[in-house]
């Protein structure tokens, strides 16, 4: 696979985003409906012989389950396939940034924050608990904070379809489901395993944004599963002193060993968090903390081999242009904004022209596009840029006179309106 290919007469990959033991994810662009998605692939030629008819079924299987499952909080599925010998799901693409690197960069996240991420995920669990469907890897690395704050949970469906005969002959091969440090315990045992399961693998997680580590560390697989199956129930208040105690009780409960000693249902558990939630910790301020960070580094790991901006730039806008002339809006876009945030730091007055310059064709194209919402931001940002820098004021009038074209279209003129959008309060 490499930038470029074109999958299903459709898709046309951009950049990794992502591999696994059996598989590779892509970031990609659907060209007939001119909009990003994520392309899911299972390469059959890296999968043992004797399990490739397994193995097509369960990724199958998760294109269904993942499609059945009608939440925000879950990636939408947009068609599955076969490219060559690969099979291939095609996927919404989720920008923002993994919860495990956000733990990473924060060390411990405050009580209001985390308890915002885990009642999206409760949200989530409600909706797939509710049809029959249980997630059995739930984990850091499988949750995302999007630009708009909202928590996604992704590989839904992988473990969760597997017959009990299945998970039997993968324990019996040493492949226990679930990862080590999130696995409850009747999982570590192969045991039956519900919804139960699930809310551990939550208590786990909450406890990791508020401790800054799981509730259970080891050096090994083996050593870990006992951990969670013999050793005392961590107390979060030994770790820090602001969490509130029916916060901690809830969160020892989840942590329980005996199943049926954890709260009866993620709507409950969902229930109990909801006091803690703090308005300065909505989705919001989350994704304002990770949103453009981790749009940047995507936008850095997309780049073409290294260049010079100008070259880079100009060769940048003439795809965009092919893109534009095929009305693939987003899609030219998209390219520019990955040749803007290659922009070097220490950028000269020729290359801050060139920046303004970019910006303002993204702030075109979306509008071409139909997406007033971001081309009234990617205006209105730059507008006031311009503003601030006292330079090009002829297109600050411009793009200022562009966001109410685009208030107009989203259909929100109001009487605030009449006053210019850089006077308002």
């Amino acid at each position: 696979m490499q930038a470029g290919d074109r999958i299903g007469d459709r898709y046309e990959l951009t950049y990794p985003v992502g591999r696994g033991g059996m598989g590779q994810v892509w970031a990609g662009f659907d060209q007939r409906l001119d909009r990003p998605v994520a392309i899911k692939f299972l390469r059959q030629t890296e999968v043992p012989e004797d399990e490739r008819e397994t193995a097509g079924k369960r990724f199958r299987r998760e294109a269904r389950a993942t499609a059945r499952l009608d939440h925000p909080g879950v990636p939408a599925v947009h068609d599955l396939g076969v490219h060559g010998e690969d099979l291939f799901l095609v996927m919404q693409l989720v920008p923002g940034i993994v919860l495990a690197d956000h733990i990473a960069e924060q060390e411990r996240l405050s009580v209001g924050e985390a308890v915002v991420i885990a009642a999206q995920v409760c949200s989530v669990l409600e909706a797939a608990h509710a049809a029959s469907l249980v997630h059995r890897d739930l984990k850091p690395q499988n949750l995302m904070i999007t630009p708009a704050g909202v928590v996604k949970v992704l590989d839904f469906g992988v473990a969760a379809l597997l017959s009990p005969t299945e998970a039997s002959r993968l324990t019996a091969t040493g492949r226990t489901l679930g990862t080590p440090a999130y696995i409850a315990p009747e999982q570590a045992q192969a045991g039956p395993v519900g919804p139960a399961a699930d809310l551990y693998a939550l208590g786990c997680i909450l406890f990791e944004m508020l401790g800054g580590h799981p509730p259970y560390e080891a050096t090994n697989a083996p050593d870990m599963m006992r951990r969670h199956l013999y050793s005392p129930i961590p107390i979060i208040g030994e770790y820090r002193s602001d969490v509130p105690d029916d916060l901690a009780h809830l969160l020892y409960c989840l942590l329980a060993k005996d199943p049926a000693e954890r709260p009866a249902s993620s709507g409950e558990v969902h229930r109990l968090l909801t006091p803690f939630a703090h308005g300065d910790d909505k989705p919001g301020s989350v994704a304002e903390r990770v949103g453009k960070r981790n749009f940047n580094a995507t936008a850095r790991t997309a780049s073409a081999p290294p260049m010079s901006f100008q070259e880079g730039l100009t060769e940048s806008r003439a795809r965009a242009r092919e893109l534009a002339e095929d009305e693939l809006f987003v899609q030219a876009a998209e390219v520019l904004e990955r040749a803007l945030h290659s922009l070097p730091e220490d950028e000269g007055e020729l290359l801050a022209v060139e920046a303004i310059s970019v910006r303002a064709d993204i702030a075109n194209l979306l509008m071409l596009a139909g997406d007033f919402q971001r081309a009234r931001g990617a205006f209105a940002a730059l507008a006031h840029d311009l503003d601030q820098s006292g330079g090009q004021q002829d297109l600050a009038e411009e793009c200022w006179h562009q966001v109410l074209v685009c208030e107009t279209e989203m259909g929100q003129v109001t009487s605030n309106s009449l006053v210019p959008p850089k006077l308002r309060l």
